[in-house]
């Protein structure tokens, strides 16, 4: 381009608008590959926490931190958890901001945590000081905490157990298209780690009780071959020391297996 043609550029407004915003563009552009290439590398790092047994605590608490930054909006994160009827609770927070909202959304009976756990896969609040949706929880919760906006996204887990992942931030109306789509990549990711944990749980617990059944198996058998009991006898013996003596079945088979007697207990 000439200089004449420089000149000409400079002086036209239009031409100017137009340069700036291609420069505004480019400068989004790059911001997002960048945010694009921040997250990618924390997801590996958290695979590969996960690929070599770190605690599934220490992965989820480092999904939320990491969120917390990462979503467009975010200055706070936490996971909300609840296992059937049980009281929901917070699991893992940036700060004590969630904790203390999870607790007035659970004495209030609304919020939009609530709302994610039981009925919708995202509840969204754009200032919770005149929010008309959750109009106690709202206001109570901007005078207490200063938090106006409120992301929160359910995780698929089970039937039995279910959880959220909120954000939130002071500004109001803070969470836009951007905010949500990052969120929900990281909502997917927590859970996963979510699952790896309910699965464990179960294994784990299936694991005791095959144990726990083995060792009764064994005491009973002690006993049938000690005493000539019949296996209904052997296992109403087992139940009634236990009882008397306020202790697991569990604990009883295993002193009859090691000592080959019922623990002694005082007859009522």
């Amino acid at each position: 381009m000439d200089r004449t043609a420089m000149d000409r550029t400079a002086m036209d407004p239009t031409a100017v608008k137009a340069a700036a915003t291609s420069s505004g563009e480019s400068s989004a552009v790059a911001d997002a590959a960048s945010l694009l290439g921040a997250i990618a590398t924390e997801f590996s790092s958290l695979a590969r926490a996960m690929m070599e047994g770190e605690e599934d605590s220490l992965v989820i608490a480092k999904v939320v931190r990491f969120a917390a930054h990462a979503v467009p909006g975010s200055r706070h994160a936490g996971l909300t958890v609840v296992r059937g009827v049980a009281r929901p609770h917070t699991l893992v927070a940036t700060d004590d901001i969630a904790p203390r909202l999870d607790a007035l959304q659970f004495e209030l009976a609304q919020g939009p945590a609530l709302q994610a756990l039981v009925q919708s896969d995202v509840a969204h609040a754009a200032d919770l000081s005149a929010d008309g949706e959750w109009p106690v929880f709202g206001p109570r919760a901007y005078a207490e905490t200063g938090i106006r906006s409120m992301l929160c996204l359910r995780l698929f887990l089970t039937g039995e157990h279910r959880a959220s992942l909120n954000f939130y931030s002071p500004e109001p109306a803070a969470f836009d298209e951007a905010s949500l789509a990052t969120a929900a990549m990281f909502a997917a990711y927590a859970s996963l780690v979510q699952l790896n944990t309910v699965h464990k749980d179960a294994n784990m617990n299936l694991q005791r009780a095959l144990e726990s059944n083995r060792e009764i198996g064994v005491a009973m058998g002690i006993l049938m071959a000690r005493n000539l009991f019949t296996s209904d006898q052997a296992f109403e013996h087992l139940r009634v020391a236990s009882q008397h003596t306020h202790r697991r079945l569990r604990e009883i088979a295993a002193d009859v297996v090691t000592t080959g007697e019922i623990p002694y207990y005082p007859e009522d």
